[in-house]
């Protein structure tokens, strides 16, 4: 026994001064090291690393025995053999792998110390683990079989990350592969692009044909404005939420007129609208590819970002939302910002048009731009064309709003903070401490799932964050949890990943800098990581996926068929909204209950003569349904029920 400890001892002396020494191969220089670490100089970084990582795989498995009703000593010896387990084997594999490869231990101890970095997913994903967050984000319950399943995908990944890390960092010429990759990754970011627009239409269509929840009314009021466009009736929209017989009172985006209208002219369906944005979508892949690639010099690298972009909860998400524009903003920033970085200002400027003509909520990136442009000393034109550009069309969207809203939405999302959106920003400066409460009250588990798979790295990003901030405000400031209603899934997400991902890529070109003569592998491997940690959020999003319809589907189905495609109609089902939106009387009869005004209609009262009424139990605290339909039971009502299935009623006046 005492001869072992001595043995131990001696093994810790050895592997202490080869971490702290200077490398042999490196003349005595650690920088010039074959894979020094990410903090200059620093080897005591590298040497804590397996420590921060074992503490970190002991917290996963004391939070998958909590969730696997495993507790007290259990969950203690758990978490002490998981990390024993990676404290031990951190010098064993140090030493097998130095003595297999015959390299200085300290060379081979820092590549494995930076080959654990993807388990770093398992302290990220132990929240899942626990209790009431668990049973949010696994989809049908936290059961036995679902924890297990996920804590295995979520190591079997990690370890698998892990071992890709040590092929790249232990070949002596790893640059074949790469090199082949290099050739066509052009080819390989379109292949990517046209495969995922493939699977993901697809999937939306079978949604969408399965009555599946998220197609509510706002896929509808996109559908009948470009139906109604198309008949001389511009932004038309009828009675959909607060629109006031046009769309512009909602949202103001000439961008649907002018790209998507000529796609939707070809069919006219919702159909087509989720197709574009599944197409809008994948086509983000491409100028980043070539943004990425632009930072990088490494066309792996930047295939393996725009991947990671795609799958990136809050965006792969975004083809089982409702529909929303905020989709197509994606592409034309990542050409604008690479525009920006080629210094050819008219492809820039138009690029940027196209962006903050998505949506009035991207007017802030045309300032962004125009104090990235300032910062960085560009002529004077960069700085005046963009904030020129934010301030006019601010302004007209301002005054649009101006004629066209009656109903004012502020209270509904943002009343808590105060009845005027004046009365909110003092609030916000005067009351910091009562608004941070809020958001982590309201907005915790969005703000994870958001910052989860790059989290770890965006303390290293740059400026470009910027454009990430104004549409970050508008999400935790609300009253109402995103997460609560579309599982942690916001459309506003779109432009904050893109501008993440836009840091993400200069962070990864000042680590090349760093790392001379390991340009091609410090690109390839810090991609590689970030892959790796949006793949392990996966399990965020799958659960939106199509898996079958719902129990009231067929009785949907039957009640739709019985409406004639020339009548005004009127529900409070989303689903049923958008399959009957080829319309001009469409109407969402639901009352608002706001501070302001509850039980105000801000639709008016049209719907009270839609000739068809379909209405099933909401059950949403901003809905009052009982005031709602009471026009349809009521003594001398004008209307008959002709159907009444599991839950879904329809209703037609009297002599239709």
């Amino acid at each position: 026994m005492t001869g072992l400890r001595r043995r131990w001892r001696a093994f810790i002396r050895r592997l202490k001064s080869a971490v702290t020494a200077p490398s042999k191969q490196s003349g005595g220089d650690f920088r010039e090291a074959a894979v020094p670490g990410f903090v200059k100089g620093s080897r005591v970084w590298l040497a804590c690393l397996p420590l921060i990582v074992a503490a970190g795989a002991a917290l996963f498995a004391w939070s998958v025995a909590g969730a696997l009703g495993r507790h007290g000593l259990t969950q203690v010896l758990a978490a002490a053999g998981a990390g024993g387990f990676l404290l031990v084997a951190w010098p064993a594999e140090s030493l097998v792998l130095s003595k297999l490869l015959e390299r200085p231990l300290g060379e081979v101890s820092d590549r494995i110390a930076i080959s654990w970095l993807p388990l770093f997913i398992l302290p990220i994903s132990a929240p899942y683990f626990n209790g009431s967050v668990a049973s949010l984000f696994l989809a049908g319950g936290a059961s036995a079989k679902r924890v297990a399943a996920l804590a295995l995908w979520l190591l079997a990944l990690s370890l698998a990350g892990s071992v890709s890390l040590k092929l790249i960092l232990f070949r002596d010429h790893p640059g074949t592969v790469l090199r082949a990759i290099e050739r066509r990754a052009g080819l390989l970011v379109w292949l990517l692009a046209g495969g995922y627009f493939a699977v993901f239409t697809a999937l939306s269509w079978l949604a969408f044909h399965w009555f599946l929840g998220y197609y509510h009314s706002d896929l509808a009021q996109y559908n009948q404005t470009l139906w109604a466009t198309l008949r001389g009736h511009v932004f038309y929209s009828a009675g959909l939420e607060e629109t006031s017989n046009s769309y512009l009172g909602t949202h103001v985006s000439p961008f649907l007129l002018v790209f998507i209208l000529p796609f939707y002219a070809l069919w006219q369906s919702p159909l087509m609208t989720c197709c574009c944005g599944v197409l809008g979508l994948a086509l983000a892949a491409v100028p980043l590819f070539y943004l990425v690639r632009r930072l990088t010099a490494s066309g792996a690298a930047a295939l393996l970002l725009a991947a990671a972009f795609l799958f990136h909860p809050e965006i792969v998400s975004q083809p089982f939302t409702a529909g929303y524009e905020t989709v197509f903003v994606a592409a034309p920033f990542f050409a604008a910002f690479y525009y920006f970085l080629e210094n050819r200002f008219g492809l820039f400027l138009i690029f940027l048009v196209i962006t903050v003509s998505v949506r009035e909520d991207f007017i802030p990136a045309a300032f962004v731009f125009a104090l990235l442009a300032l910062i960085k000393r560009r002529p004077r034109k960069w700085a005046l064309a963009p904030l020129s550009l934010g301030l006019v069309w601010g302004a007209a969207v301002l005054i649009i709003f101006k004629i066209v809203v009656v109903h004012n939405m502020f209270n509904l999302y943002y009343g808590h903070l105060g009845p005027t959106m004046t009365a909110a920003i003092g609030t916000i400066f005067i009351h910091p401490v009562y608004v941070l409460e809020e958001i982590k009250k309201i907005q915790t588990s969005y703000l994870y799932n958001l910052f989860a798979p790059e989290g770890l790295l965006l303390p290293f990003t740059g400026l470009a964050s910027l454009f990430a901030l104004p549409n970050i405000a508008i999400n935790v400031l609300r009253g109402s949890d995103v997460s609560g209603v579309a599982g942690g899934i916001s459309h506003y997400s779109v432009l904050i990943v893109s501008a993440f991902w836009v840091t993400l890529a200069g962070f990864i070109a000042y680590l090349q800098k760093k790392l001379p003569g390991r340009e091609q592998v410090a690109a390839v491997s810090a991609s590689l990581i970030i892959a790796i940690l949006v793949a392990a959020t996966a399990h965020i999003w799958i659960k939106t996926l199509p898996e079958g319809p719902p129990a009231d589907a067929a009785a949907l189905s039957r009640a739709l068929a019985m409406v004639p495609p020339d009548v005004s109609f009127a529900s409070n089902d989303g689903r049923a909204l958008s399959h009957v939106s080829v319309r001009w009387g469409l109407y969402e009869p639901l009352l608002w209950d706001v501070p302001s005004g509850p039980d105000r209609l801000p639709q008016g009262t049209a719907w009270l003569d839609a000739d068809y009424v379909l209405v099933k139990p909401f059950h949403n605290a901003y809905y009052n349904d009982a005031g709602s339909f009471a026009f349809l039971t009521a003594p001398g009502s004008r209307y008959v029920k002709i159907f009444d299935q599991d839950g879904i009623r329809l209703f037609h006046k009297r002599g239709k």
